[in-house]
């Protein structure tokens, strides 16, 4: 008898004391992405014990690469085992992108960008491009090409970089001049945790100006240092969950002809109300570092005033609105409210409001036709329009 009770204990224990083990995992309906790219973003293989939360993170992991626009999991159970099947449908991942953006004062860009998303089948992504501004006063443009290759190092890093040139007329209190310039960044992007919730980036961009008179030339040597805490989900039609991250840019001494710098602070939120409804917040705020005379001031990202207004050593900012789909899940309105600080009294004061319309197809990525118009509220607000096309087909 108590041999019996002993061997019954033996089947049982395991039983008891291990859950069902993922027997395989299957994958379906890749094009261009590899099977090795979509097993490495799972939290689980073949052998493990099977978790409906792993299952649940493996596909926002996926999601977050933005390179699917559906994942359908199929879970089939047999006395071996799980069987996790993934049907999935891709984004494509070339993406030509026509640049048109038109200003109310009858100026524009136009141009062209190649997009790569899903280069070598493994995520990395490589981008150039040409735009260049008509029918202004000044003439510039700009040219550039940047790559980042994902999970190249021991699967949890990042390699990026790039090459940034642009040629463009500035003016000074009593007169105007020609500035080219030419940024080279290169850095790594490590992901701390499994779930790529955090995230932090260093790196150096040397920045090299040349003017044609006026000012003396210049080489800074910026290194490049940010947190970020990413509890987002991209859900195809929209991203709910919140975003915060941390950025300094700080000039190298010795090596920069002058000590200039930045600290930023951002935390954005969006919170589904039903459907792809969603509210939207952010909140952001920035310092200038080190002394550079009256130049390299930072932007408060507050639309509806000229750049003069929105220039300073400091700001805080923030915005709500609410994006709503008007047609289906393919156009989006978007009401917001922006009030800003840059410190400069009461001219430092910034309100403004406006919405943004976006045609979106969730097979192609990002929106296909963006319009924007805000009002300055405060004193010496402008009203600002923006129309930009990027077709993705």
């Amino acid at each position: 008898m108590k041999k019996l009770l002993l061997s019954v204990l033996l089947i049982l224990i395991p039983n008891l004391c291990f859950g069902e083990v993922v027997k395989e995992v299957q994958i379906e309906g890749l094009k261009w992405t590899k099977k090795r790219f979509v097993l490495r973003e799972l939290l689980f293989k073949s052998g493990d014990e099977f978790s409906e939360r792993k299952l649940k993170e493996s596909i926002r992991n996926l999601l977050n690469t933005h390179l699917f626009y559906e994942i359908r999991p199929v879970v089939k159970r047999t006395k071996d085992g799980v069987i996790v099947k993934l049907k999935i449908k891709e984004r494509f991942p070339i993406v030509p992108l026509p640049k048109l953006r038109l200003k109310s004062s009858g100026s524009y860009r136009a141009g062209m960008e190649v997009r790569d998303y899903n280069l070598l089948g493994m995520g990395h992504r490589l981008y150039t491009g040409y735009v260049k501004w008509f029918n202004t006063s000044s003439e510039s443009y700009s040219v550039f090409t940047y790559f980042d290759l994902y999970r190249v190092i021991e699967n949890r890093g990042n390699i990026y970089g790039g090459i940034y040139y642009s040629s463009e007329e500035e003016s000074s209190e009593s007169e105007s001049y020609r500035v080219k310039k030419i940024d080279l960044p290169i850095g790594v992007h490590f992901f701390l945790d499994e779930r790529k919730i955090s995230q932090i980036r260093f790196g150096i961009t040397p920045s090299f100006s040349r003017y044609t008179d006026v000012l003396s030339d210049k080489k800074i040597y910026y290194a490049n240092l940010s947190y970020t805490r990413d509890l987002s989900t991209d859900m195809v039609y929209f991203v709910k969950g919140g975003i915060f991250n941390v950025s300094i840019n700080q000039a190298v001494p010795k090596v920069s002809d002058l000590t200039t710098g930045r600290v930023d602070f951002s935390f954005s939120r969006s919170v589904q109300v039903s459907g792809t409804e969603t509210r939207n917040y952010w909140l952001g705020m920035g310092t200038k570092l080190g002394y550079s005379g009256k130049g390299y001031k930072i932007v408060a990202p507050v639309p509806g005033y000229r750049s003069r207004l929105t220039e300073s050593k400091r700001y805080i900012a923030g915005s709500y609105g609410i994006r709503a789909p008007i047609i289906d899940k393919s156009v989006y309105f978007f009401p917001k409210v922006y009030l800003g600080n840059t410190f400069k009294g009461t001219d430092g004061v910034l309100l403004s409001t406006g919405f943004e319309v976006t045609a979106f197809w969730a097979k192609l990525t990002d929106g296909i036709i963006r319009f924007k118009v805000f009002r300055g509220l405060g004193k010496d607000g402008d009203t600002q329009t923006l129309l930009k096309l990027t077709f993705r087909w």
